[in-house]
């Protein structure tokens, strides 16, 4: 019974190596240069909040999933995060990468007129 009971445990504790190894569905984040931010979402920058995209640091969201051994990770972005710091405030806007805000903090969305402007 000892035995069984010590074979179970090895069993699942490699069993668990080898799951935590593979990274299936890891979500990850690493900083972006400008130039690798889609133009959609530094247009919604500019839109939403009238700040340049070159004016502070980019951050990218991504979902890295491998299907089989030997084939290449797909990547698949998440987010595109904006940071800047600005009169002592920090700010952070996040877009989707269709160019959609999703969340903003230390700033407020710049007014827009009835006319859209």
């Amino acid at each position: 019974m000892k035995k069984l009971m010590l074979v179970a445990a090895l069993w699942l504790a490699s069993a668990g190596l080898i799951f935590a190894q593979n990274g299936n569905g890891m979500e990850k984040i690493k900083k972006v240069k400008q130039d690798e931010v889609p133009a959609i979402v530094q247009f919604s920058l500019h839109n939403e909040f009238d700040l340049a995209p070159e004016a502070g640091t980019w951050s990218l969201q991504y979902l890295k999933s491998s299907n089989r051994v030997g084939q290449p990770a797909l990547l698949k972005p998440l987010a595109y995060t904006f940071h800047q710091k600005k009169d002592g405030n920090k700010i952070e806007i996040r877009f989707s990468p269709e160019g959609a805000l999703e969340h903003s903090k230390g700033i407020e969305k710049t007014a827009v007129d009835s006319a859209g402007r």
